[in-house]
């Protein structure tokens, strides 16, 4: 697994949970239209996952904040987000296994 990939999920979990921060500092905004990051999996030459990345954010056609889907999509982001940099951890131990081990 590329370090490439983990990192683009740390990225783009970040992003999101920018976004939720933003939606919910604007719970009480008169007329405000809530955020979602549309994020997609990036694919190389030959098909195969390199990672992901933010798309577009778009504005949701009704106005408010449904505080409930907020805090469900930041826990979701709190979840992926330290299961990618977790990996990302588990790579960093290994490469200083193989650099030990090439010294």
């Amino acid at each position: 697994m590329s370090l490439a990939i983990s990192t683009s999920g740390l990225d783009v979990n970040q992003f999101r949970m920018n976004s939720t921060a933003h939606n919910v500092a604007n719970t009480n905004t008169e007329n405000f239209h809530s955020q979602q990051v549309v994020s997609s999996e990036n694919a190389s030459e030959n098909n195969t996952a390199s990672g992901t990345s933010v798309n577009a954010v778009k504005k949701s056609a009704e106005t408010g904040v449904n505080i409930s889907s907020e805090m469900t999509d930041m826990k979701q982001s709190e979840v992926v987000y330290k299961a990618n940099a977790k990996a990302v951890q588990v790579q960093d131990k290994a490469m200083g296994s193989l650099l030990d081990t090439v010294a």
